[in-house]
């Protein structure tokens, strides 16, 4: 049985057999055509098990969305370039305001593909159907959809709902360990910003692996709950503040710092082969190690619960040496194109403790530094 949600006029379905809705809306609304977004990987894995739950398929246009990037890049397929070229095909196979674009894929597709939906012929209906485990408890949730604009994360986007949210599981098998993992740093963030009680059933065995409620939690695992439980947080977050002024902006929670990070892998591998581009998930760890340090000093919490959070953080994530990048050459450059910023100060989210999180807290140029020589001292006493 699906477990559904309602975010405004989104309905979120999530279960193993949420794809059947899919197949039902379809047949129901009569678009004139339906073009399916997908990369490499969906295509090969995803794709499949979505056009054996519906028998109108056939009629499905597929569009390949990083064959129109040359650097291969998840990140970089999010340009305006991209995002012209995209809409010139879709033009080519007269894409019309009866169309459904269905965006198959993790949160790069989501973003990419609700963005293009939003803005063709002044808008068509999109429907999300999310494949990666980060993507399925967030980015495909919401109603952001933007692209980068010369490596600066999300500067360009607007504010459309999906009409649906199809959450089905099982695609997480399709997932390397790696992408896996890396999409737990935003299910630790949940705990952290705003439900104490979740935090805690969060724990970390023997191997480093990551327990909810004492099951370990693997791509392979029942994981409907747990997506459930971080769907819900976010609905309830996003309800209060839909525009992103106030209490939505806990869902930053070390995403300003990783955001910076991502930003500056994301420019090196444009310019050199030997430089790849980070995870979402990896530098997110990263972030909130050094947000949490700076909520720490800001909100004079106990030394334990911050060992406790750094301690959780660090024995999931392998620590990055992010100075081979040349880091701070570019960080503060892109910091200081932060979103959330007034009037160029950083406006930062923190947490006062476990489950509370303060916006708009405003942070230095050396407070920042001080959070990464902090991260820097995990790193050179072995924590992670």
């Amino acid at each position: 049985m699906n477990n559904k949600f309602r975010l405004h006029n989104t309905l979120i379905i999530i279960g193993k057999h949420s794809l059947i809705y899919l197949r039902d809306f379809i047949i129901k609304n009569a678009y004139t055509k339906v073009f399916v977004f997908v990369d490499q990987n969906t295509k090969k894995h995803c794709l499949p098990i979505l056009l054996k739950n519906n028998y109108l398929s056939t009629r499905f246009l597929i569009i390949e969305l990083d064959s129109f990037d040359v650097f291969r890049n998840s990140e970089s397929l999010k340009s305006m370039n991209i995002v012209t070229e995209i809409c010139k095909d879709l033009l080519h196979q007269n894409i019309d305001k009866n169309s459904l674009i269905i965006n198959l894929g993790g949160g790069v597709i989501c973003d990419l593909g609700g963005f293009i939906a939003s803005i063709i012929k002044r808008g068509v209906k999109f429907i999300n159907v999310p494949t990666t485990f980060m993507s399925q408890i967030d980015a495909s949730i919401g109603g952001k959809v933007a692209v980068n604009l010369n490596n600066y994360k999300n500067q360009i986007g607007l504010f459309s709902d999906p009409e649906s949210v199809i959450i089905y599981p099982p695609y997480n098998q399709s997932l390397d360990n790696l992408d896996f993992n890396a999409s737990l740093a935003e299910v630790l963030k949940y705990g952290l910003i705003n439900n104490k009680i979740f935090w805690k059933n969060l724990t970390i065995g023997t191997s480093s692996s990551l327990y909810f409620k004492n099951k370990i939690i693997t791509k392979k695992s029942d994981l409907e709950e747990l997506i459930s439980e971080c769907v819900k947080m976010k609905i309830d977050i996003v309800k209060s503040d839909y525009y992103d002024m106030n209490d939505r902006r806990k869902l930053n929670f070390g995403h300003s710092i990783s955001h910076a990070l991502e930003s500056c892998f994301l420019e090196k591998s444009n310019l050199s082969k030997s430089v790849h581009s980070i995870s979402h998930g990896s530098a997110l760890a990263l972030g909130m190690i050094c947000e949490t340090y700076l909520s720490y000093r800001k909100f004079k919490f106990s030394e334990t619960i911050l060992n406790e959070i750094v301690s959780k953080i660090s024995k999931l994530f392998p620590c990055i040496n992010y100075r081979k990048v040349g880091f701070l050459d570019s960080f503060k450059d892109h910091l200081k194109i932060d979103k959330k910023n007034k009037d160029g100060v950083y406006q930062f989210t923190l947490i006062k403790t476990i489950g509370s999180a303060v916006v708009n807290v405003s942070i230095s140029d050396l407070e920042v530094l001080e959070s990464l020589d902090f991260y820097d001292q995990i790193y050179i006493n072995g924590v992670c």
